[in-house]
C-alpha cells in the first residue's frame, strides 16, 4: 500500500481516540464531579429539613401541667387548627406531668420518632437538654407557655437552629399595669390621702409568671415616679402561696395591720385575687372604694368579678392568638421550613370593667367546646 495512504489511514485513527478519549474524560468529569456534587448537596438540604406531608406527620406535645385554663384552651385549640390542617388526630400525642418529668416526656417523644415537637412550661434549667436532643435527632421543637429564657432563644439564633418559642412578655404586661396605676394617680387610688399608694404583694412562691410581673410592677412604679410604699417589703410580710383561703386569711390580717394605709393589692393569680376579695368583702370594706386588688391570669370567675368591677383589672393571655402562631410554625416545620422566627410574642390583655365582658364571653365559649376546663375550675374551687 502507498505509505501516503498508510500514514493518512494512521493520522485518521489517531485523531478519532484522541477525540474519543476527551470526550470520556468530559463525560466522566461530568458524572463524578460537579454534577454529583449538587446531587449530593440537594440530597443532604432534603435530608437535613424533609417535606412531611401532614397526613404522615406524627407530633409530640410534652408539657408541664399548671391550673391555668390558658393551657388548656391553647392545647385544644392547636390541635383542632392541626387537625384541620390534615393532621390524624391519632397522630398528636400528648405527655403532661410535673416540671421534673417534662425533660424526660419530652426525650420520650423525640425517641418515638416524631415530626415535630412541641415543650410547654419549660424553663432555663430544662430547655437547653431538650433542645440539643431534638437538634441531634432532626426535628424541630415548638416552646411554648413560660419562656425557656433569653439566653437559650439567642443560642438557636445562633446557631440557626428550627427551634422557635410562642408565648407573652411578661415584662409587657407589668409595664401596662404599672401604667394603669400612674394613670389612676393619688386622685383615684389614695384612699386615705397620706400623699402615697399603700401596695401588698402576694407572690405564689412557685416562680411563676405574675411573680415576676409583681416585681416589674413596682419596679416599673418608680421608673414612672408614682409616690408609693411597698408594705409587704419585709420578709416576715412576704406571703407565698396560691390557695384562696389563705389568701384570704393574709388579706384580712393585711387589713388589720395596716388598716386605711393599704390602697391596693397586688396578685400574682387570680385564685389569690378572689381570696383578696373575699377577705375586703367580710371585713365589710369595699372594693374601688377602699382598697384595690389587680389579678393575674384572667380566671373564668376573676373574669366575672372584673366585669362587675369588684377586681380593678387583671390580665389575659391570649391563646387565640398563640395558638394560631403555633399551629402555623407547626405545619411550617412539616413544610421544611427554617429558623424564620424564633420567637413570636404576642401581648397579654389588660383587662378592665371596659373589656371584661367581652374577654368572658370568649372564654366562655371555649369553655363549651372544651370537656378538660370545668375540672380547672373544680381543682382551684377546692384550694
Amino acid at each position: 500500500m502507498n505509505r501516503k495512504i498508510i500514514a493518512t489511514i494512521l493520522t485518521g485513527i489517531i485523531t478519532v481516540l484522541l477525540i474519543t478519549g476527551c470526550s470520556s474524560k468530559t463525560e466522566d468529569k461530568d458524572v463524578s464531579g460537579a454534577g454529583t456534587t449538587q446531587s449530593e448537596k440537594k440530597e443532604e438540604k432534603k435530608e437535613e429539613n424533609p417535606v412531611i406531608l401532614p397526613a404522615d406527620a406524627q407530633i409530640g406535645i410534652a408539657y408541664a401541667e399548671d391550673s391555668s385554663e390558658f393551657m388548656s384552651f391553647f392545647l385544644n385549640k392547636v390541635q383542632g387548627n392541626l387537625v384541620s390542617a390534615g393532621i390524624p388526630e391519632g397522630s398528636i400525642e400528648r405527655a403532661q406531668g410535673s416540671a421534673e418529668e417534662l425533660a424526660d416526656n419530652a426525650r420520650t417523644m423525640i425517641s418515638s420518632g416524631c415530626s415535630v415537637l412541641m415543650v410547654g412550661n419549660a424553663d432555663e434549667n430544662n430547655a437547653p437538654g431538650i433542645t440539643d436532643a431534638a437538634v441531634k435527632a432532626g426535628i424541630p421543637v415548638l416552646y411554648f407557655g413560660t419562656s425557656p429564657g433569653e439566653k437559650e432563644i439567642a443560642r438557636w439564633k445562633d446557631k440557626g437552629w428550627r427551634v422557635s418559642y410562642v408565648g407573652s412578655s411578661f415584662a409587657q404586661s407589668a409595664a401596662k399595669r404599672a401604667e394603669l396605676i400612674s394613670t389612676l394617680g393619688l386622685e383615684k387610688a389614695d384612699f386615705d390621702e397620706d400623699g402615697e399608694i399603700g401596695i401588698a404583694v402576694l407572690y405564689t412562691g412557685e416562680d411563676k409568671a405574675g411573680d415576676q410581673v409583681n416585681a416589674d410592677t413596682l419596679k416599673n412604679l418608680e421608673e414612672l415616679g408614682v409616690s408609693f410604699t411597698e408594705l409587704t417589703a419585709g420578709e416576715e410580710d412576704v406571703y407565698r402561696g396560691t390557695d384562696l383561703e389563705a389568701s384570704m386569711e393574709q388579706v384580712v390580717g393585711w387589713m388589720s395591720e395596716y388598716g386605711k394605709e393599704l390602697d391596693l393589692i397586688l396578685c400574682a393569680d387570680d385564685t389569690q385575687a378572689m381570696g383578696a376579695l373575699n377577705g375586703i368583702s367580710d371585713e365589710k370594706k369595699r372594693v374601688g372604694h377602699d382598697v384595690l386588688i389587680m389579678g393575674f391570669g384572667a380566671y373564668t370567675e376573676s373574669l366575672t368579678e372584673a366585669a362587675a368591677g369588684n377586681i380593678y383589672s387583671t390580665f389575659f393571655n391570649d391563646f387565640m392568638d398563640q395558638s394560631q402562631d403555633a399551629s402555623n410554625t407547626v405545619l411550617a416545620y412539616l413544610k421544611g421550613a427554617g429558623a424564620d422566627q424564633s420567637s413570636m410574642i404576642s401581648e397579654y390583655v389588660s383587662v378592665t370593667v371596659d373589656n371584661a365582658q367581652e374577654i368572658l364571653d370568649i372564654a366562655g365559649k371555649m369553655q363549651e367546646n372544651d370537656p378538660d376546663s370545668s375540672d380547672i375550675e373544680e381543682d382551684r374551687d377546692t384550694q
